[in-house]
């Protein structure tokens, strides 16, 4: 499954895991029970081991080999390895198979801004469609823009894409901006949640 990002990788130009900006998600691990969480986009694991080490039973996906294991190192590192599975796959195309589902958190730190039309309307169709009543939703992403790099998305497409059983939590603005092909880019951090 090759993708601009497995050629990334491969040359080891990857911005978007030097950040550590970490949203809402620590105000939501605090407020709520563990339970089980989906990593889209997982990269090296950041965002599902800090998933883990809170108690959660953790669903890491990413399209990219390379990432996936050094996020298994990380988890086996921090002695959450037993709490975290990491899968290959195309979130455009999860279908019933994912272990772990139906899911009680979702974080997403880059992936949906940078889908296509069509694979958002099925990544946004399936979370609907595999998480349970009351979840968080929780996405970064850079405001749509022209340039090299993802296209960005912005609260009123988001929120269409997610459809009336979600609802808007919270809307921020994390300090800094986009690197490298998101040089000058402007983000947000996106919390919903599910009806």
């Amino acid at each position: 499954m090759p993708t601009p990002y497995t050629f990334l990788y491969q040359i080891g130009f990857t911005p978007w895991e030097a950040s550590d900006d970490r949203g809402p998600l620590p105000q939501v691990l605090a407020a709520r029970p563990p339970g089980r969480a989906l990593d889209t986009g997982c990269g090296s694991g950041r965002q599902s081991v800090l998933l883990a080490e809170h108690g959660w039973q953790v669903t890491g996906v990413d399209v990219v080999a390379k990432p996936l294991r050094a996020a298994r190192a990380r988890a086996l590192a921090a002695g959450v390895d037993q709490q975290v599975r990491f899968v290959r796959a195309d979130v455009t195309r999860l279908g019933d198979g994912l272990p772990g589902a139906p899911f009680d958190l979702v974080t997403d730190v880059g992936c949906l801004h940078g889908l296509s039309d069509g694979g958002r309307r099925a990544f946004t169709a399936w979370l609907s469609e595999h998480t349970t009543g009351g979840a968080d939703l929780l996405v970064s992403a850079a405001l749509p823009r022209r340039g090299i790099g993802p296209r960005g998305i912005d609260e009123a497409t988001l929120g269409s894409l997610l459809g009336p059983t979600w609802s808007v939590v919270a809307v921020t603005s994390p300090d800094g901006v986009g690197r490298g092909p998101l040089a000058g880019a402007q983000f947000r951090w996106y919390h919903y949640r599910r009806d």
